[in-house]
């Protein structure tokens, strides 16, 4: 059949053996056809693949998907070809008479009552392996004949099936059938019989995404290496992201040799000609890292790769635009009023660094899987997309606008020290960075938080329930429904961007009307408006966060709701309390 989606909705609505509804019926996806390779760089999506799967080992997940990839096996990231689509079934071939509600499988006929008009069942089986099938629906053994009476509920247990011929009923509920896998992948009660419900349920079928600000094309990478690599990006992220883009500072001998090598000299020629240039006093030492300088490896390594992701974003010139480049000679003295006084007052009252506006914000929300039963590890169990030549990746590349966020890093290394972390002091606002990204590790957003070290816990947490309050403050300013924002978090150098979903009703400018206009008006708000939650006090001793006052939907937060704490930002010690003090 045919029919017209964008390609966001066939990202979400059209995946590999995940049902929709169209035209009237209930379609199941087969395939997309010859879908188009997206330019990625491999290293980067590898990476953002890995440590994805890895949080699924760490639940339960075989660690063969993750030792594949590791040892090189190959990726396809594609997206849907708009001139091909994607090709569609009709399941499941259960059909129900709109007239006397008998019920027939297989091709649909003339019922016995008469009448031609059917409608498909809307419940499936499936199991945690990934097994879809449509129900077995019981006969009458005297008459042949089955008929299913409405009902209120969509309990899959409470449905009756009779006999139309002799009235009795002959079973409830879809009966209890073992998986073919033979398996339980779940603790839960009956866990290797197949369950039953609307085929749209989330328990059906819920892809698992990631998302990448910037898709890492390799053209955009090809730049960050030749202005200086990992290492000048995280310079320029402990220097406060102040300049337009890294390669502005600054070289040091590290990434002055990780750009001569992406000009093409040899490593070994690369290391003697910086040193050259050190003893000749042309680069910054190692020890403009602060507290990094020391730091183990992996903790440097996972600093530079937030670094860099924030450096992808910046590449395309003119798309940064920093609060102070709205002043310009031509702005009105309202407006100068505003951004010179208005807006860096607000900016302290939110214990904010600064905030940009990106017009130009390419973003990859990619699906490597899906799973059914339920949507965390630990709860079912993953089931991975493969491809032509190895593991698929489905994804919709956009390009959109943002706000980076950017928090006070005295504050919040201040607040983690009123948390009873023992971190060192700090001098100034670079020092406190290096430390922060030196001394504390955020968790995996898979991890638990009760199992997580307590000083990432803390920090994510802090980092984390601010941005869900700023999107739903944002929100109503922009004028847009929450699960139009979308948020990627850079814990390990305090800040959050908050863009324009591909997914949901969202006209772009919005943001960018927000940061030239009402910045100040969106800042004091998050700081000042209403903390409290209409569900309190149950609420303050179930974990501080609900839908009522910090939840966001799935598309919106990639955190599954987690690491989410009112507390952090408005009580005793919270962030927000403590920049009040700090405000003039």
């Amino acid at each position: 059949m045919k029919d017209q989606r964008s390609g966001s909705q066939i990202l979400y609505g059209f995946l590999p053996q995940q049902t929709a509804d169209l035209k009237g019926g209930i379609w199941r996806t087969t395939e997309w056809k010859d879908p188009r390779p997206v330019d990625v760089e491999d290293a980067i999506i590898r990476s953002r693949l890995i440590a994805e799967l890895k949080g699924w080992v760490d639940r339960g997940l075989d660690a063969t998907a993750v030792n594949f990839l590791r040892s090189g096996g190959p990726i396809e990231v594609v997206a849907v070809n708009p001139e091909r689509g994607v090709r569609v079934e009709r399941f499941p071939l259960v059909w129900v008479c709109r007239t006397c509600r008998r019920v027939e499988t297989g091709a649909a006929k003339t019922c016995p009552c008469g009448s031609s008009r059917w409608q498909q069942l809307h419940f499936v089986g499936f199991h945690d392996c990934g097994l879809l099938e449509q129900p077995v629906i019981p006969m009458c053994r005297e008459h042949h004949q089955v008929r299913m009476p409405h009902q209120s509920s969509m309990d899959a247990s409470r449905i009756r099936f009779e006999c139309p011929v002799c009235q009795k009923e002959i079973q409830k509920g879809f009966g209890w059938r073992k998986c073919p896998c033979g398996r339980r992948y779940s603790d839960a009660k009956n866990g290797e019989y197949l369950r039953y419900n609307v085929h749209r349920s989330a328990s059906v079928y819920t892809p698992q995404t990631f998302t990448q600000i910037n898709p890492a094309s390799r053209a955009a990478m090809r730049r960050i290496t030749e202005s200086g690599g990992p290492r000048r990006a995280l310079t320029w992220a402990l220097g406060g992201f102040e300049d337009s883009e890294p390669g502005t500072g600054r070289q040091t001998e590290t990434s002055l040799v990780d750009q001569l090598v992406a000009s093409g000299l040899t490593r070994s020629v690369a290391e003697k000609m910086a040193a050259v240039a050190g003893d000749a006093g042309e680069l910054g030492t190692e020890e403009d890292l602060g507290a990094l300088a020391n730091a183990a490896d992996p903790q440097i390594e996972a600093a530079e790769r937030e670094a860099v992701d924030v450096a992808l974003a910046a590449t395309e010139k003119g798309s940064r635009q920093r609060v102070a480049d709205l002043i310009t000679p031509t702005s009105p003295p309202a407006a100068l009023t505003r951004y010179e006084v208005d807006y860096p007052a607000a900016l302290r009252r939110a214990g904010l660094a600064g905030v940009d506006l990106f017009t130009d914000f390419p973003v990859l929300k990619a699906v490597y899987g899906y799973t059914r039963g339920g949507g965390e590890p630990g709860n079912s169990r993953l089931s991975l997309f493969t491809g032509k030549i190895g593991r698929r990746v489905y994804a919709d590349l956009r390009s959109t606008e943002a706000l980076f966020f950017r928090l006070d890093p005295l504050l919040v290394l201040a607040a983690l020290r009123q948390r009873g972390h023992v971190l060192p002091p700090a001098a100034d606002a670079r020092a406190a960075r290096a430390i922060l990204a030196a001394h504390v590790t955020p968790p995996s957003r898979f991890s638990d938080p009760e199992d997580a070290a307590p000083p990432g816990r803390d920090l994510l947490t802090l980092i984390h329930s601010y941005a869900h309050r700023a999107v739903r403050q944002l929100a109503v300013f922009a004028g847009v429904d929450r699960e139009g924002l979308g948020e990627y978090l850079i814990p390990r150098h305090s800040g959050f961007f908050i863009f324009a979903a591909s997914r949901g009703d969202f006209v772009l400018g919005g943001l960018q009307a927000v940061f030239e206009n009402d910045l100040h008006i969106l800042l004091n708000t998050i700081a000042g408006a209403e903390s409290r939650c209409a569900m309190d006090p149950a609420c303050a001793r179930n974990g501080g966060a609900c839908p009522a006052c910090l939840h966001l939907g799935e598309p919106a937060c990639d955190h599954f709701n987690r690491y989410l704490d009112r507390t952090a930002l408005f009580g005793p010690d919270g962030f927000l309390a403590a920049s009040a003090c700090h405000a003039p």
